[in-house]
């Protein structure tokens, strides 16, 4: 009888394990609002006004689609570029615009509807050698990093997508500027 049981019990967690995993797996992405990032007093704001939709995206940051936009069907442009960040420079602004402007006529539209990207450095990092003594982590950390948020509008200038990405690559701003260009086209060639 105890050995019964014992295997009615071993049993039992078994099948709640497996009724408990897909539910687990199904859990709703990660919003940006409930995120520590968003908490914290130093959360620094860019172009987009409400940040309640945006949820964490595959290979960027933060991120919230149309659910019935297609992205990389559109032509894109660049609209309005802001700099927030604590490095006032025109020329950061100038590359941030060139460098989009670039990657956007790189990409293959699927039809002549178009898209305007309205485009903020929200943060900017210069190169910190004295970053490299983190341990596990200090190489990256030392990169130069560039915050960008991102909003593409419709003819009628209503948002279509919202993006909130910073990437770090190499020892100058322009070098994290093309990283951030280069995961931003990415996700939305695959959106």
């Amino acid at each position: 009888m105890l050995k019964v049981r014992k295997l009615f019990l071993f049993g039992s967690f078994f099948a709640l394990i497996f009724i408990a995993l897909p539910g687990i797996s199904q859990a709703s992405p990660k919003r940006l609002v409930d995120s520590s990032d968003y908490k914290d007093k130093d959360f620094q704001k860019g172009v987009i006004t409400d940040y309640a939709d945006m949820i964490e995206g595959d290979d960027i940051d933060w991120v919230w689609i149309k659910p019935e936009a297609k992205l990389a069907q559109y032509k894109l442009k660049v609209g309005k570029t802001e700099n927030k960040s604590e490095i006032r420079s025109k020329s950061l602004v100038d590359q941030v615009k060139s460098t989009f402007k670039d990657s956007f006529a790189d990409m293959d539209a699927k039809s002549d509807k178009g898209l305007t990207a309205d485009v903020c450095i929200y943060e900017a990092q210069n190169m910190s050698m004295g970053k490299a003594w983190i341990p596990f982590v200090g190489v990256h950390q030392m990169q130069a990093g560039i915050g960008i948020e991102m909003v593409l509008h419709d003819e009628n200038d209503k948002p279509v997508a919202k993006f909130r990405h910073f990437a770090r690559k190499g020892m100058q701003l322009e070098a994290a500027v093309q990283e951030a260009a280069g995961d931003l086209m990415k996700y939305i060639a695959k959106h």
